[in-house]
C-alpha cells in the first residue's frame, strides 16, 4: 500500500522545501553569472560587476538547482498519486479541505494553496504524469544552462581589474555564502533514503556549489596578494562544474531511451558520480564500488581471481617499478654537443663529456647539463620592459628562405627598411653650436660560446642564470655609453673594423669581470645608420631647412624694416613734442610780459589805459567797420549816434575815473544809426 510507504508519506513534508531551495538556487545562480559576465564600461552593463569567479558559482548552483527541481516534480507527482489512490476510496478530500477553508477564513494562506492545488489537479486526467517527463526535461534545461555559463565564461574576455581590498570583501562573501551550504549537505546527508530517495543525490550535489565557494574564496586571496598562477584556479573549476552538468544531461537525456520505472520505484536523474568519488574529505570505497557494480552490472569483483591477484600484486610491483626508476636516475646519456657538472650531495665535484655516466642516484647525485661547443648567433636588438621586442620581425622570419632561393626579407641592409633586428639609440650631436642628440639605428649581432674549460663550464652553470640576457644588458650599456661620446658623422665616417674589435674587447672584459666562463668569438655589424623614417622625409628635411632658413631671413628683414620705420615715427613724433613745448613756453613768455605791461600801466594811468584799451577792443570787434568820434555835445536829431551813457553810470563811483559832464547826445556814434534813448 502507498499509504504505507515512507517515502510518499513524507513527499508532503519536503516537495515544497526541495522547489522553493531549486528555485532560489536558479535565480542566484542567473543574477551572479549576469553580473559576472557584464563589463564595465559597456553600454547597458550594470553598476555592479562581480569577478567572473562568482560566475562560476552561479553555474555550480545552476546545476545544484537541476536537482533539486526536479526532485521537487517527482515528490509533487508522489503526493498527487497517494491522494488519488485515497480518493477512490474515501471522499473526495477537495469537499473537506474546502470546508476548511471556509471555516478558516479567507486569509489562511494553506487553504488557499490547497485550493490552488485542487484546480491544477483537476486539470490533469493522470496525477502521475507530473513526475514522469517535467523531472528529466527541467534537468536536462538546467544542466544545459550551467554548461553554457562555464563556456560563455571561459570564453569571455579578460575581465576589469578589482583592487586587493575588493578581492579579499569578496573571498570573506564565499566563506560566508558556504556556511548555508554546509548546512544543507549536512540536513540531506542525514535524511533517510527511505524518507527521501534523491537525497543521497541532493547531498552528492550540494558537494559542488560548497567546494566551488571554498576555492575561488582561496583563489580570490591568492589573486589580491598577487599571485600569478591564481587564474588558472578558476579553469580547473570550470572544468568540473562542466564535468558535472554535462553527466546530469547525459543521465537526463537517458530517458529517451529507457522506460519509466513504476512510480513507487522511480527515483530524480540529476546525479553526479564525479561529486561523489571526488568531491570528498576520504578516498573512495573499493566495496562501494564493488556494490555498485554489482548492482548496475551484476558483476561481483569480490569473486575475480584476476583482480584478486592484481590486489595482492599490486603492490609489490610499484614498489618494484618505483625502485628501478628511482635507480635509473643514476644513469645520465650526454650529446656530442653536451657535457654535465656531476654534483655529489648538492656538491660539484667533476665534469662529465659526452657519453653515458653512472653516478647516484637522485637526489644524492645529479648532473647539471651544460653544452660544449655550441656556437650562438645572438642579435642585440632593442627589447621593451614587459619582454617583447621593439620589431616585429622573427628570428625565424629574418633566418628564412633556402640557400639557393632569393634572399629573404632579412638580408635586405638598405637602410631606408627596418631590419629585423635593429636597434634605436641616441647618439651625441653638435647643432649651431649647442649640444643635441640624434637618433641612430645599428644591426649588431654577437657570435658567443661557453668556454671550453672546466672553470668555464662551472661558471656558465652556477653564476649566469641567462646568457642572452646578460649579453643584451651588457651590449646595450656599452652601446649607450659609446654613442654617447661620438657623433653621427664619426660614427659613420669610422672603420667598421676597428669598431668591432674595440666592441668586442669591452665585451670580453665585462664578461670576464663577471665570470660568466663566455667567449664572444666575434661581434657582426651589419648596418649603422640613421632611423629608417629619415630616408623617406630627407629631401622633405633639406627642402624645409632651405625654407625654414629663408623664412628666417625674411622675417629678419621685416623686422629690421619695421624697426627703423618705428624709431623714425618716434623721432619725428618727438621733434614735433619739442618744438610745440618750446612754442607754448615762447607764448607764455610773451604773454607774461605783456601781462607785466598792462599791470604797470594800469597802475599808472587807470581809467585812460582802460579807455584806450576799451577803444582798442572794439575797433577788433568792430572788424572792418568805419569807426567815427562824435562829440556829445552835438545834436541827436541830425545824425545817428551809439548811446554810451550806461558807461558813466557804471563808472560813476569809481574812485580816480575822470567822470564827463551829463549831456543829452552821445559822445561817440556811428554813421547810419538811429539816435535814440534805447540806443
Amino acid at each position: 500500500m502507498l499509504s504505507e510507504s515512507p517515502r510518499f508519506n513524507a513527499a508532503r513534508r519536503y516537495g515544497w522545501a526541495l522547489q522553493a531551495i531549486g528555485a532560489a538556487f536558479a535565480l542566484v545562480s542567473l543574477i551572479l553569472f549576469f553580473l559576472a559576465s557584464a563589463r564595465a564600461g559597456d553600454a547597458g552593463a550594470p553598476r555592479l560587476v562581480l569577478p567572473r569567479a562568482l560566475g562560476y558559482l552561479g553555474a555550480a548552483l545552476c546545476a545544484a538547482s537541476a536537482a533539486f527541481l526536479s526532485s521537487g516534480l517527482l515528490a509533487l507527482g508522489r503526493r498527487w498519486h497517494l491522494a488519488a489512490q485515497i480518493a477512490t476510496r474515501e471522499p473526495p478530500a477537495t469537499t473537506v479541505e474546502h470546508a476548511r477553508a471556509a471555516a478558516a477564513g479567507p486569509l489562511n494562506w494553506q487553504a488557499a494553496r490547497a485550493w490552488l492545488e485542487a484546480q491544477f489537479k483537476s486539470q490533469i486526467a493522470d496525477p502521475e504524469s507530473i513526475a514522469r517527463w517535467p523531472p528529466p526535461l527541467l534537468g536536462m534545461l538546467l544542466a544545459a544552462l550551467a554548461l553554457w555559463c562555464v563556456i560563455a565564461l571561459w570564453r569571455a574576455p579578460v575581465e576589469a581589474a578589482f583592487d586587493p581590498l575588493t578581492l579579499k570583501l569578496f573571498a570573506v562573501g564565499l566563506i560566508i555564502a558556504a556556511f548555508p551550504l554546509l548546512v544543507l549537505e549536512r540536513v540531506y546527508a542525514n535524511i533517510a533514503a527511505e524518507l527521501l530517495p534523491e537525497a543521497p543525490q541532493l547531498e552528492r550535489l550540494l558537494r559542488v556549489p560548497l567546494t566551488v565557494c571554498l576555492v575561488l574564496a582561496v583563489e580570490l586571496i591568492l589573486r589580491s596578494i598577487d599571485v600569478s598562477w591564481a587564474a588558472q584556479i578558476e579553469h580547473v573549476v570550470g572544468i568540473v562544474i562542466g564535468i558535472v552538468a554535462l553527466e546530469i544531461l547525459l543521465r537526463c537525456a537517458v530517458i529517451f531511451f529507457v522506460p519509466f520505472a513504476p512510480i513507487e520505484q522511480r527515483v530524480s536523474l540529476p546525479d553526479s558520480g564525479l561529486a561523489g568519488a571526488v568531491l570528498r574529505l576520504r578516498p573512495p570505497s573499493l566495496r562501494g564500488i564493488n556494490i555498485a557494480v554489482r548492482r548496475q552490472l551484476g558483476i561481483d569483483l569480490s569473486r575475480s581471481w584476476a583482480l584478486a591477484f592484481i590486489q595482492r600484486a599490486a603492490l609489490p610491483v610499484l614498489l618494484g617499478i618505483g625502485l628501478l626508476g628511482w635507480v635509473i636516475t643514476g644513469v645520465t646519456a650526454l650529446g656530442i654537443s653536451e657535457r654535465g657538472i656531476y654534483e655529489r650531495f648538492g656538491v660539484p665535484v667533476a665534469v662529465f663529456g659526452p657519453g653515458i655516466h653512472v653516478h647516484l642516484p637522485w637526489p644524492l647525485g645529479a648532473i647539471r647539463p651544460v653544452e660544449i661547443g655550441v656556437v650562438h648567433l645572438l642579435p642585440i636588438e632593442f627589447v621593451l620592459p614587459g619582454g617583447e621586442s621593439g620589431r616585429s620581425s622573427s628570428v625565424g622570419a629574418a633566418r628564412a628562405g633556402a640557400a639557393e632561393g632569393p634572399a629573404p626579407e632579412g638580408a635586405d641592409r638598405l637602410w631606408t627598411d627596418d631590419h629585423p633586428f635593429e636597434g634605436s639609440y641616441i647618439i651625441a650631436s653638435s647643432e649651431h653650436g649647442n649640444q643635441s642628440f640624434q637618433l641612430v639605428n645599428i644591426d649588431m649581432a654577437v657570435i658567443y660560446r661557453v668556454g671550453l674549460s672546466e672553470q668555464d663550464a662551472r661558471d656558465a652553470a652556477y653564476r649566469v642564470s641567462n646568457i642572452d640576457e646578460l649579453i643584451q644588458a651588457i651590449c646595450g650599456q656599452l652601446l649607450v655609453r659609446y654613442f654617447s661620446h661620438n657623433t653621427l658623422l664619426d660614427l659613420l665616417g669610422r672603420s667598421r673594423e676597428s669598431f668591432t674589435h674595440e666592441f668586442q674587447s669591452a665585451l670580453q672584459g665585462q664578461l670576464d669581470h663577471f665570470g660568466t666562463g663566455v667567449q664572444a668569438i666575434a661581434v657582426s655589424v651589419e648596418a649603422i645608420h640613421p632611423p629608417p623614417g629619415a630616408a623617406s622625409s630627407y629631401h622633405g628635411v633639406q627642402a624645409a631647412e632651405i625654407r625654414a632658413n629663408t623664412q628666417i631671413s625674411v622675417r629678419r628683414g621685416d623686422a629690421t624694416r619695421s624697426l627703423m620705420v618705428a624709431q623714425q615715427s618716434a623721432t619725428e613724433d618727438r621733434n614735433v613734442a619739442v618744438a610745440s613745448e618750446a612754442e607754448r613756453v615762447d607764448q607764455a613768455q610773451a604773454d607774461s610780459v605783456l601781462f607785466t605791461g598792462d599791470r604797470q600801466a594800469y597802475a599808472q594811468d587807470g581809467y585812460a589805459f582802460l579807455l584806450e584799451r576799451w577803444l582798442t577792443n572794439v575797433t577788433q570787434a568792430l572788424g572792418q567797420s568805419r569807426l567815427v568820434l562824435l562829440d556829445y555835445r552835438l545834436n541827436p536829431q541830425s545824425m545817428p549816434g551809439l548811446d554810451l551813457r550806461g558807461l558813466g553810470a557804471a563808472t560813476r563811483d569809481m574812485p580816480g575815473v575822470y567822470q564827463p559832464a551829463p549831456a543829452t547826445a552821445p559822445a561817440y556814434a556811428t554813421p547810419g544809426a538811429p539816435v535814440g534813448e534805447d540806443n
